[in-house]
């Protein structure tokens, strides 16, 4: 039997494994509607009918890449040591998030309000924003018992944050947040992963990226946005399929020393898929690889899925939808999208050869 792990932000799991969900339970995820599926869900529903597999998503919404690792090392761990599985039958799949993002563990000894957020769990079924604990049921008796790890997220839109944690993310942010930081944080804990998982003896390693992190022009714009006219960012997503020219921009790892180091030591041609679109783009990801592929043929299933660029366009009009990308342009993959991206892109990879 295979294995199959993966892990990333919002665009991989629409809750937070094994901290959201009531009924406890790892196969949570796949409850979810057909209209909100992510591209992990496609490969379970796709995959399952050729393999027999388990699936095994450990992504959660404001992951940052260093808990993204985390949690891969927890869980391929845990399949080897406590469930005996031959590391040669583990798939691994990362996708990686923005850039920007971090996270800091919170010991409970410091969660001051670990009682409240306890009863709104209970009560609810919702743990708090910027929050992951992904360390299975059966090792706690609630969730946060052991801490957590506190994602900044984008930091763009406060929140009801834990113990003051917005304040401190802030100051991070206001003097200690670059690109370089971010770099070397993050290549250092991929570095560290493959190196582990290649000693245990999971070969099979893919990862892709939510957006562009490497491309100079693309990191260097405001939330790495693409510079769409505001007045009609609809018409320049959705009929021209806008996205930046990344074609011949310069590539940021390796422009300082010290990310270089790190950067140097990454097989991107092994490890990474990118999309690529000659003469318009490198170094790209997901949301890239959406709006330029948000074309007919589109399998809409009957009907079941919405023919949308954003999941967040779900059940709009066309006019709601022009108000949404006029004041956002962004967002996740829809369910026809990440369809396509399985079917397309994911199931070619060497990995599943």
């Amino acid at each position: 039997m295979k294995h199959i792990v993966a892990s990333g932000c919002s665009f991989t799991a629409n809750y937070k494994p094994n901290t959201q969900h009531l009924n406890k339970s790892d196969d949570a995820w796949k409850t979810d509607s057909i209209e909100n599926y992510t591209w992990f869900h496609w490969l379970w529903k796709i995959y399952k009918k050729q393999v027999d597999a388990k699936f095994h998503n450990y992504a959660a919404i404001t992951n940052d890449n260093k808990t993204i690792c985390r949690s891969i090392f927890y869980k391929v761990n845990d399949l080897i040591f406590n469930e005996n599985v031959n590391p040669k039958d583990i798939i691994v799949i990362i996708q990686w998030t923005a850039l920007t993002r971090n996270s800091w563990f919170i010991s409970n000894k410091n969660y001051n309000h670990h009682h409240s957020c306890l009863t709104q769990y209970i009560q609810t079924g919702n743990c708090l924003p910027h929050t992951n604990d992904f360390i299975q049921w059966k090792s706690k008796q609630n969730v946060y018992q052991h801490g957590y790890f506190y994602l900044s997220g984008g930091y763009y839109s406060p929140t009801n944050n834990p113990d003051n944690m917005e304040k401190f993310a802030l100051e991070y942010v206001n003097s200690v947040l670059s690109k370089e930081e971010r770099y070397i944080e993050w290549f250092d804990s991929m570095i560290g992963l493959f190196s582990y998982l290649r000693e245990l003896g999971v070969t099979n390693i893919k990862t892709f990226q939510m957006n562009n992190n490497f491309s100079s022009n693309y990191v260097d714009g405001i939330r790495t946005e693409p510079f769409y006219n505001s007045t009609d960012t609809y018409n320049s997503i959705i009929n021209e399929k806008m996205i930046f020219n990344t074609w011949d921009s310069e590539i940021e790892i390796y422009k300082n020393p010290y990310v270089k180091m790190f950067a140097d030591r990454v097989d991107f041609d092994k490890y990474f898929w990118f999309f690529e679109e000659e003469n318009l783009h490198k170094y790209g990801g997901m949301i890239e690889w959406s709006i330029r592929n948000f074309t007919e043929p589109l399998d809409s299933m009957n009907g079941q899925l919405p023919k949308v660029l954003w999941r967040e366009l779900n059940n709009l009009t066309e006019n709601q939808q022009m108000e949404y990308l006029n004041t956002y342009w962004y967002g996740h993959s829809s369910s026809i999208l990440t369809k396509k991206f399985v079917e397309d892109v994911v199931l070619k990879w060497d990995i599943f050869q």
